[in-house]
């Protein structure tokens, strides 16, 4: 198994994007043949209430990560709400989750989820450039949110 540094946090869900500061976090490759991981992040206790729910409804649901750099490109992950500890004012969360790895680069992927939404022409053009400018904005308010 090897250990990072997880630096950055989103979690995804509808499309909406909501960043998570955090505290302290780590995410621990466990090398196996399904590509899990584990993510331990230590937050502040008013985002306890979203975990919770992600959990109680044993959702499965995306995640950003940045991992060692926040000058990383985010990491997508599919994961699950394994354990959460209140501490004080803050909280332990512990999730599963596994990578999901693709082929394409990151603005390959964001222009083909905008033309499976039928968007096209100026339309297209216009959300692509917004998309890419949000990924560049989670980097930078992940850092001035610490």
């Amino acid at each position: 198994m090897k250990t990072f540094k997880l630096v950055g946090l989103q979690v995804v869900r509808d499309e909406i994007e909501e960043d998570i500061p955090l505290i302290d976090g780590l995410i621990i490759n466990k090398e196996d043949d399904k590509n899990r991981w584990l993510i331990e992040t230590y937050i502040d206790k008013q985002y306890e209430p979203l975990f919770a729910k992600l959990q109680n409804e044993h959702a499965e649901f995306r995640l950003q990560v940045v991992i060692s750099n926040i000058n990383n490109d985010p990491a997508n992950v599919i994961a699950s709400v394994r354990s959460i500890t209140p501490m004080n004012d803050r909280a332990s969360v512990l999730m599963d989750g596994h990578i999901v790895r693709n082929k394409t680069d990151w603005a390959e992927t964001v222009l083909a989820g905008l033309v499976e939404q039928g968007l096209q022409g100026e339309a297209l053009l216009k959300e692509f450039k917004h998309q890419l400018h949000e990924r560049r904005g989670m980097k930078e308010s992940m850092v001035n949110g610490r």
